[in-house]
């Protein structure tokens, strides 16, 4: 398919309640919102990047975007300043430079490599497939600490690859701290993130006895990860306030995030432990209810993030599910110097990814290619 820019008939002038930056000089009173849309150049081939819409890792420059697909354990490299494929690279799944069969979870290190999940399986590898290292999650040096009943969940890596971020399974209880795991020294550390233990409270369990045994579907808030400026943000999508780690001096700070137009938090205003299916969908609906936010996109050519959050209203008869969605900016220091509902624009919070020039890209499927919508905020 060829390159495809459309343009979408619509510009939003939004106001806002002034918020100014005395760091930035910038005014948001007057949020002024474009919208296009572009579609990848698939160069005539199959691309299963479309089939997913998690996050795709950059490289440094943000001019190329990788997905890894474990079923086909294929590389799919995406030039983001043509749009369009570059190349997509086969693995071998088994042999010396075999990657696993169900290597389903990828990660770029740097500009270089990429490691490659398979269960408690870690691959490193350059970006020709060829095996650096492999690294197993139940080695002791890394289980470190843990009881027998918890185990690691990759949540991703530092951008020079030494140190590996992972949170903490377990089916007693929600654990909110991060391990952080040091690759080159092989050492660990508990970074403990103390104001999300409330997740715990805000979590909504079943428990189904059938034959003797004991299952489980559980719907609890995030625990989740993202680089960002030399930095690591974990962050939730109960809460609006995240924690910020320094790899360098090694400090975990606690930001409190406050916006004026919605609560800061969910509340838990619904049951923790339900007893049958009917019930459970009852909590969901009143676990919707409540806040929800995403990820914080940052901003490198304007110096802010960008953040969406939202909340279901109550579902009247059989009208279709409606919500609120709102819209932030923040500048360098957490601050929230914009906000605005964007309900009228958005039914749902947009699937955004990442910020490159200055443009939200949004994910898209398009006819079956992977596409765009990229949100530019001036």
């Amino acid at each position: 398919m060829k390159n495809l820019l459309i343009v979408i008939a619509f510009i939003f002038l939004i106001s806002c309640k002034e918020k100014k930056s005395g760091i930035y000089g910038n005014t948001y009173d007057e949020i002024q919102i474009t919208m296009d849309t572009v579609v990848i150049d698939s160069k005539d081939k199959i691309t299963m990047a479309v089939t997913s819409f998690p996050n795709f890792p950059q490289n440094s420059d943000q001019n190329k975007l990788y997905f890894w697909h474990g079923r086909t354990a294929s590389l799919e490299i995406i030039d983001l300043d043509k749009l369009e494929l570059i190349e997509k690279r086969e693995f071998e799944k088994e042999g010396p430079n075999g990657v696993g069969q169900n290597a389903n979870q990828g990660f770029i290190l740097g500009d270089h490599s990429l490691a490659l999940i398979d269960w408690e399986q870690v691959t490193l590898v350059d970006l020709e497939g060829n095996v650096q290292e492999r690294i197993n999650l139940n080695d002791d040096w890394i289980k470190d600490g843990l009881d027998d009943n918890e185990s690691l969940a990759i949540l991703g890596f530092s951008e020079d690859g030494d140190l590996m971020f992972c949170s903490i399974k377990t089916f007693s209880r929600l654990n909110s701290n991060i391990v952080k795991v040091d690759l080159k020294n092989k050492t660990t550390q508990l970074l403990e993130l103390s104001a999300y233990d409330k997740r715990e409270n805000l979590r909504i369990t079943h428990k189904i006895e059938r034959n003797g045994s004991t299952s489980m579907l559980t719907i609890s808030p995030s625990l989740e990860f993202e680089k960002s400026h030399h930095k690591v943000i974990f962050w939730s999508d109960a809460f609006n306030s995240i924690y910020v780690y320094d790899p360098m001096t090694d400090s975990l700070n606690f930001k409190t995030i406050t916006s004026t137009l919605t609560p800061n938090e969910k509340i838990g205003n619904f049951k923790n432990d339900v007893t049958s299916d009917e019930s459970m969908q009852e909590e969901i609906q009143k676990y919707f209810l409540e806040m929800t936010f995403s990820k914080l996109l940052r901003d490198d050519k304007n110096k802010v993030y960008y953040r969406f959050s939202s909340y279901n209203l109550p579902q009247v008869a059989e009208e279709s599910l409606k919500g609120r969605v709102f819209f932030n900016i923040l500048n360098e220091a957490f601050e929230v110097i914009g906000e605005k509902e964007v309900s009228d624009l958005f039914k749902t919070v947009p699937t955004a990814q990442f910020v490159k020039d200055g443009l939200i890209y949004c994910f898209l499927n398009v006819n079956d290619e992977l596409g765009y919508m990229r949100m530019t905020i001036n």
